[in-house]
């Protein structure tokens, strides 16, 4: 499995990957108010070169806020040594030191949110994780159909607790694997064999299977799905939402994206185990 990585990471690699070294990234602002930022390194810059880029707060306070960039002044005189930046929508209170953003040029961090969770989607099936689930509690020894828990694309295990609260032993009382199937529904159902397994009331069930691997809602939320199939998946879509009928440089663009993304899938396959709950 690979290491699990945070969306920001992965949508600032995709961001170095789309525009080069024509990004800002990690940066640390001075000057703070709820429309400007200075940025000494900025300072190079000439006037208007960043005006219209996308932003994206990352860490920090302000983590998750994106905004746009609708000016830039250079500020080289002696007493102004900071690039200023004025952006929109108002903040709600000025970020701080500690707040963390990201910009570029031609695609918003949202457009590539987008692209990753798009990625990710493509290999729901392929790229599949672990998933344990204790809610499911026992109504009585005579009810043998339960609703399967959210989430579960496969159930291979399933452990009844035992007196003692919360523990559950792989040994003593995993449900033999035969005694038990997934009945197809809405939701589906897990059924036991009455004949030869024995339910106790208010006990838990543990449930033990796979999911596909989660959309990612917010930058700190981590993912398990290999970055470079995920990167460069990423950029395919993107370029693919910019071709135009007859054609262009984002097709061809979008095919070597395409190709190296498809070399990176082969390696995150993961095979499916027990029974298939969604179908």
């Amino acid at each position: 499995m690979a290491a699990p990585w945070p969306r920001y990471e992965g949508r600032q690699a995709l961001g170095r990957l789309m525009h080069g070294d024509n990004v800002l990234v990690g940066v640390a602002a001075t000057k703070l108010t709820t429309t400007t930022m200075g940025i000494t390194k900025l300072s190079v810059y000439s006037d208007d070169y960043f005006n219209d880029w996308f932003g994206r707060f990352y860490l920090g306070p302000k983590a998750d806020t994106e905004f746009v960039i609708t000016d830039f002044d250079q500020q080289t005189e002696p007493a102004l040594t900071d690039g200023m930046i004025t952006l929109k929508p108002t903040l709600s209170s000025a970020a701080t030191a500690e707040d963390r953003f990201e910009a570029y040029p031609d695609y918003s961090p949202a457009e590539m949110n987008d692209a990753i969770n798009l990625a990710i989607r493509a290999v729901s099936t392929d790229a599949l994780q672990g998933k344990v689930d204790d809610t499911v509690t026992v109504v009585s020894s005579t009810t043998f159909e339960y609703a399967a828990p959210d989430g579960f694309v496969n159930i291979h295990t399933i452990i009844q607790e035992q007196s003692t609260a919360g523990r559950f032993s792989d040994s003593l009382d995993t449900i033999d694997r035969n005694h038990w199937k997934i009945l197809p529904g809405s939701p589906p159902k897990i059924v036991f064999d009455s004949n030869y397994v024995s339910l106790t009331a208010g006990r838990k069930l543990r449930i033990i299977g796979q999911q596909a691997p989660p959309l990612l809602k917010k930058d700190g939320e981590l993912c398990l799905v290999d970055q470079a199939y995920v990167v460069f998946q990423a950029k395919a879509n993107l370029h693919f939402s910019h071709v135009s009928e007859g054609g262009d440089q984002h097709e061809q663009k979008m095919i070597i994206a395409q190709t190296r993304a498809d070399i990176e899938r082969k390696g995150i396959l993961v095979a499916a185990d027990g029974e298939r709950v969604s179908f």
